[in-house]
């Protein structure tokens, strides 16, 4: 819905096709498909109040799935130091990415002969 309401009494309305409906501020729809393409198939104007999910399954995601769970059964304090090292991990991409944003800008500044 693009929030186009109006007022009827006290009822708050929305027009959906011909119909004037109530409108309900906890109302949610959720459509489920195995067309992939589903989302291509709307006309423009209602693709772009489509949220597409993909709940797509992979084997290596299962896998990282009952990874966790049995770590964090049996051993929850290998599963507290993996979720740690993912945490630095992550930092230390982010770092990685900043050193080399600052080496390309260096050297783009240099002058000379760099070699």
């Amino acid at each position: 819905l693009r929030r186009d309401f109006a007022h009827m009494g006290p009822r708050l309305v929305v027009q959906v096709g011909d119909k004037m409906l109530d409108y309900n501020e906890s109302f949610s729809m959720f459509l489920c498909t195995r067309n992939s393409n589903a989302i291509e198939a709307l006309p423009p104007n209602a693709s772009c109040l489509v949220a597409r999910v993909n709940f797509t399954v992979t084997r290596a995601g299962l896998e990282g799935q009952l990874l966790g769970i049995t770590l964090q059964h049996e051993k929850p304090e290998l599963e507290e130091r993996k979720s740690e090292l993912l945490k630095q991990e992550e930092s230390l991409k982010v770092e990685l990415a900043s050193l080399e944003k600052t080496l390309l800008q260096q050297l783009a500044e240099a002058t000379g002969n760099l070699l």
